[in-house]
């Protein structure tokens, strides 16, 4: 068992993400260097501040890239929605279960010394039992969620027993606070009490939930990195259970007086079931210290008086931070975080680069030789650029390898075309005209590319 003492880098996937974010605050705290991996720049974060690299945690190259060099792998992203989850099954499935095989496989060949893998107690959904701990049987989840989530905590063990890969699983009880997706259930309801709307309970409201307080959250999550939790299990989850109903009534105490409604009760949902976090309090010294209510209160206070930061700053603001203070990334780092982000692979743009080259400067050299010499020396340049062009989308999807394919088709032939038909000063003009062409089509083509890979990547953050 090998430790992770501060300082150490700490590598945290989906950390622009709601849980993730805090995990981030709260291993700067401890004195740690997080480093954050996500599909998008986080929005809480000064880039100067905390290192972070963009990309798509499915993808083990990235995470590779990303992880090189660090003591610890907090992983953390995932399908962030149920509704997610049931609409879109095989995205979900992707992120969920092939992003913790990326993550694992990552740190088998980086050698890292331990992963913290974020599960859910969404795991004891099946189980027929009034109260569970981490030992309790877990039968074949009906759920597609659990599902997804109990394979990473299946490949965790799995590359533990065959690789040697330390790593601990953390079962979060259901998370809120700061941050928080607007559609989890205590944000939605806080919400709507704001509007003077009814909150809406799917079934009778008889379900019992463990709510935990983000913050409390992230300190577990950094707790789990200690040496005696390599290769353990704990849940992390608040000793205070409520029904969902009882939920409803503390939002319309704390916020607002609206009415309550129930509707049809959802599929494979939560059944009532007393979730124990003793192991954690034992082991780790962890506990939930804020009381729901407490916790309610500081999460209505904050939408608050994020709104009225919003409103202050007119409506070209940043988007909503957390941090006292934290104003974020200055505008030109924003901007270039935005660019990194929607550019795509370094390879392409490399490409596209080394293309406008070509293209703008073959007319000079052509204009001086016959234009046998000029199809000829077109006809060498394709032909050099052909195997990076083949390295730079070998993994985009296929409908747009075929696009680009084309379109480089296109190209070389009309460059051939043109070298045999126009006169040097024409072909000079084309030249100009197509190196620019070149370069915007293949960044456009990147962008797609890139948002092909990592469509849904935006929800990329934790389950509640």
């Amino acid at each position: 068992m090998r430790a992770v003492d501060a300082p150490s880098t700490v590598l945290v996937t989906g950390g622009a993400g709601f849980i993730g974010s805090h995990v981030v605050d709260r291993l700067a705290a401890a004195g740690h260097r997080p480093r954050i991996l996500d599909a998008r720049p986080s929005p809480w974060h000064d880039r100067d501040a905390v290192e972070t690299a963009i990309g798509d945690v499915r993808r083990v190259d990235d995470v590779l890239a990303a992880a090189e060099g660090c003591a610890a792998i907090c992983h953390l992203a995932a399908a962030a929605d149920v509704n997610d989850v049931l609409e879109r099954p095989h995205w979900a499935t992707e992120l969920n279960s092939i992003g913790t095989l990326s993550v694992l496989e990552a740190a088998r060949r980086l050698s890292t010394p331990r992963v913290v893998y974020a599960s859910t107690v969404w795991v004891y959904s099946d189980v027929d039992a009034d109260e569970v701990d981490e030992l309790a049987p877990l039968p074949p989840p009906a759920h597609l969620y659990t599902a997804g989530k109990l394979s990473g905590e299946l490949y965790c063990r799995s590359y533990a027993e065959l690789y040697g890969v330390e790593s601990t699983v953390v079962r979060f009880g259901i998370p809120y606070g700061p941050r928080a997706r607007p559609a989890a259930v205590i944000p939605s309801f806080v919400g709507r009490a704001r509007r003077g709307e009814p909150l809406t309970i799917a079934g009778s409201g008889e379900q019992e939930r463990s709510f935990v307080y983000v913050e409390d959250l992230a300190e577990g999550v950094v707790r789990a990195l200690a040496p005696q939790a390599a290769g353990r299990t704990y849940n992390l989850g608040s000793d205070e259970t409520t029904t969902i109903r009882g939920l409803a009534e503390v939002v319309r105490d704390v916020v607002a007086p609206v009415e309550i409604v129930h509707t049809e009760g959802r599929a494979g949902d939560l059944r009532g079931t007393t979730i124990r976090n003793q192991r954690a309090a034992d082991e780790l010294g962890w506990r939930a210290s804020t009381p729901l209510r407490e916790g309610v209160r500081r999460y209505a206070a904050w939408v608050e008086e994020q709104e009225r930061a919003e409103v202050a700053a007119g409506p070209a603001s940043a988007p909503v931070r957390a941090a006292a203070g934290d104003r974020g990334p200055s505008l030109p780092r924003r901007i270039a975080g935005r660019l990194a982000a929607i550019a795509g692979d370094p390879l392409t743009l490399g490409l596209a680069s080394l293309l406008a080259i070509v293209s703008a400067l073959l007319p000079a050299v052509t204009a001086s030789h016959s234009r046998a010499d000029a199809v000829g020396v077109m006809t060498l340049a394709l032909v050099l650029l052909l195997p990076l062009w083949a390295v730079s989308v070998g993994s985009w999807p296929e409908s747009l390898r075929r696009t680009q394919a084309v379109l480089a088709g296109g190209f070389g032939a009309l460059g051939v075309l043109l070298s045999t038909s126009l006169s040097p000063e024409q072909l000079a003009d084309v030249g100009r005209t197509r190196a620019i062409t070149i370069t915007l089509l293949l960044l456009l083509l990147a962008s797609v590319a890139r948002a092909a890979r990592s469509r849904g990547a935006r929800g990329i953050g934790e389950r509640a």
